[in-house]
Formats: structure tokens, C-alpha cells, sequence
């Protein structure tokens, strides 16, 4: 059966049953992740110009110039969504373990810092049933229930180096993974009827870069008076073309069948990041960031697909930094944190882009001296019910926890 018949009969009327996403994820790799950290959670996700002693940046390596400890970094994320149609609402959510991410100061006078970790980068997660009636008196009713499950992840380890006037730069290499199952099971009503099961799966694998760049203080050449720190930052995200085993197979009542067996490349759209930070006076931080990917582009066995387009987010954040000083209470010690975006995913059906609005917030607890537990949460909106299409409305919360140690210290003999 054709990929464009599968999403139209999933975009019909349907049930929908544990998830996290929304059939939308059918397409492409599923919903794009654009950061790791929950700190960059509560301020819209990208973050790409900052400088953070305290939190490993997965969007640019440039950031980890201004290691000054050994960090370790875990994060938790509940997803919860409600999904609409014109027929009906549904509710479901699931909770996952995010990755982690290691980094730590080689030199602080040059700016080498090395980080690694393992991330997602895409999330395909939807189940939907569509029921049918018969009209050949031999077949009884039956319904065709549809369920994708898996994505990319990515393993990376890098570097950054500071540049004469405090210009930083970064690189890592990227390994990608990931299991793209898409399934589909055919039930009558009628158990003298027999079942069937359709299984299409993708096992990418290849490499890719991340390189990145972040200035220095440019308030130094504007010497505005309520600045102390303006910076601009950007990243480009290249993926080799990836090699694909594809399996196809059916299992039924009386036998299971692999119908194809081959290997195909996936290609990755490049992937552009840019950032403006400023801090007005000490405490206030402000990000405006922006991303793009060419879903056009996007290709399984050299065919692009005309339900993707061109992808990029729009994002603002705001942080609270309080000034560090003997004998604060803890709740004079927490950061707190807003943020806005604008998302045109890569989704597009019936002459009808996909698009998201988020509101973002959270806070950076202290746990002593250089460890933190970070809290975000995410609230959604995506989708029209227009078209007989989805609407969406995604609850998120984030859990991040670093720690920060002296390790690696070099002692004069």
C-alpha cells in the first residue's frame, strides 16, 4: 500500500491509544528535537549563543570554551498530548529518559573544553485505528489499526578552542542510530477470518559534524551602559547520507513472510542555527534565536516526499541570574526562566502546513556548590481540525540534573 493512502486513512476517523505524538510523525524521522537541556527548555529550546559555565550545550560546541568543571548531565521528560479531530478528543502521555551528556575543562586559558554524550534527535511515537465496514458478504467487518515507534538518536564527542579576542569555536563528531518502525495490522470481526501484519523498518547509521561559533563580548565596541554582555552565536548541522537496512514483512495466522529485504540511504537535511544574547545590567538574560531545515530535501531511497517542507523555529528567551554573594538564602539563589516560539514543522497535508506556538518556563534549583536539578515545562499548540486534519495540545516537563566537579587538576612539582 502506498506511504500518501497510509497517512490519508490515518488522518480519518481513528481512536488513538498510548503515545506521545501524533500521526503527523508518519513522515520524515517524527518530531524534531532541537536541545537536551532543560535549562535551554525553559527559554525556547536553541540557546545558541551562550556561554555556560554550568549546563552542556548540545546546539553549539563553541559553548564549551567556558568549562570550569567536570559535568555530568541527565534528563527526564514527560510528554503529554491531547489530540483532536472532528470527531473527538484524546488524551495520552508516556515518560522517557532524554540521554546524557559528559563534559569537562582540558584548558581553561585556551578554551578546550571536550564534551560527549548520547541524545535524540528525532521521536516517531503514534497508534490509530480506523474501523471498516464490509460489503462482501464473505468478509466480515474489520478494522486496520496503524502504530510507528522509534527515531534517531545521536552519539557525539567534540571540542572547543578560543580564538584570539575571546572568539570561540567548536566541532564534534556525530554518529547516528535509530530504529524507524512503522506498523500496521489488519483484524476482522470474524475470527474464521485470518489476521495479517505489516512491519516496514528503518536501521540508519552514519555520521555527521556539528561546528559552531560564538563571539565575544561586543558591548566592548558599543559600550552601551545597560549591557555587560552582547554576543552573537551560530551552528550548522551537516549528516552524511545514511545507510539504511529496510525490512519488510507480514506475519498471519498460518505464516510470516519477508516480502523485501534491501539497503537504501536516508538523507538529512543541513540543519542552520543562529543566536543573539545580551544581559541588560547583570541579572536579566535575553535570547532570540532562530533555526532552519529543508525538509525538501528530505529523501528514503532518493524520493522526496510532498508532505514535507521547510522547517524552522522562531524563539525568545528570558532568564533571571541572581547575583552570587555570602550568605544568600536558597530561594535568593534560584534562576528563573521564560520563553516564546514560533515552529513551522516540516508536516504538510491537503494544501495545509503544520504549525506550532510554545510557551516555555523554568527554574535552576541549587544543590550546593556547582550542582543543580533544572525544571521546564513546555505548553504546545499544533495543528488545525480543518481538513478533517489534527489539532494538538502538548504538556511538557523537563527534569535536569548536573553535576559539577573538580577532576583532571594539574599540580606543579
Amino acid at each position: 500500500m502506498k506511504i500518501n493512502i497510509l497517512i490519508i486513512l490515518i488522518l480519518c476517523t481513528y481512536s488513538i491509544y498510548s503515545q506521545s505524538s501524533s500521526p503527523y510523525t508518519r513522515y520524515g524521522v517524527g518530531d524534531l528535537k532541537y536541545s537536551f537541556s532543560a535549562r535551554q527548555q525553559g527559554m525556547g529550546q536553541l540557546g545558541v549563543s551562550l556561554l555556560d559555565k554550568a549546563h552542556i550545550s548540545t546546539t553549539n560546541p563553541a559553548s564549551w570554551s567556558e568549562f570550569n568543571r567536570t559535568r555530568i548531565e541527565f534528563g527526564l521528560t514527560y510528554n503529554g498530548v491531547s489530540i483532536s479531530n472532528n470527531s473527538g478528543n484524546y488524551f495520552t502521555a508516556e515518560t522517557e529518559l532524554e540521554g546524557f551528556t559528559f563534559g569537562f575543562p582540558v584548558s581553561s586559558e585556551y578554551g578546550v573544553g571536550v564534551a560527549m554524550g548520547l541524545i535524540p534527535y528525532s521521536r516517531i511515537s503514534y497508534q490509530a485505528v480506523q474501523n471498516y465496514q464490509s460489503t462482501d458478504t464473505l468478509i466480515s467487518d474489520y478494522s486496520i489499526s496503524y502504530e510507528g515507534k522509534g527515531g534517531l538518536s545521536k552519539l557525539f564527542i567534540g571540542s572547543s578552542y578560543r580564538l584570539p579576542f575571546d572568539f570561540s569555536i567548536g566541532a564534534t563528531l556525530d554518529y547516528y542510530f535509530g530504529n524507524l518502525n512503522y506498523y500496521s495490522k489488519l483484524t476482522f470481526k470474524n475470527e474464521n477470518n485470518y489476521t495479517a501484519d505489516y512491519n516496514l523498518a528503518y536501521r540508519p547509521t552514519g555520521f555527521g559534524t556539528t561546528l559552531g561559533f560564538i563571539s565575544s563580548n561586543l558591548n566592548k565596541l558599543l559600550n552601551a551602559d545597560f549591557l555587560s554582555d552582547l554576543r552573537v552565536g551560530g551552528s550548522i548541522n551537516l549528516v552524511s547520507k545514511l545507510d539504511t537496512d529496510t525490512i519488510l514483512t507480514t506475519t498471519s495466522s498460518i505464516l510470516v513472510d519477508t516480502i523485501a529485504q534491501s539497503r537504501t540511504k536516508i538523507e538529512l537535511p543541513l540543519r542552520i542555527n543562529l543566536g543573539l544574547s545580551f544581559i541588560l545590567g547583570k541579572n536579566y538574560l535575553v535570547t532570540i534565536d532562530y533555526s532552519s531545515q529543508n525538509y525538501n530535501n528530505f529523501k528514503i531511497a532518493g524520493r522526496t516526499n510532498n508532505n514535507l517542507r521547510d522547517a524552522f523555529k522562531f524563539s525568545t528567551g528570558f532568564e533571571f541570574i541572581p547575583t552570587q554573594q555570602l550568605g544568600m538564602s536558597f530561594w535568593e539563589r534560584v534562576n528563573w526562566r521564560f520563553g516564546l516560539s514560533y515552529e513551522q514543522t516540516p508536516y504538510y497535508f491537503k494544501n495545509t502546513g503544520i504549525n506550532q506556538y510554545s510557551l516555555f518556563a523554568g527554574t535552576t534549583f541549587p544543590l550546593g556548590i556547582d550542582n543543580s536539578i533544572d525544571f521546564a515545562v513546555q505548553y504546545s499548540i499544533r495543528g488545525t481540525t480543518e481538513n478533517n486534519l489534527l489539532k494538538e495540545n502538548f504538556i511538557k516537563l523537563n527534569l535536569g540534573i548536573s553535576f559539577g566537579e573538580l577532576w583532571f587538576i594539574r599540580y606543579d612539582k
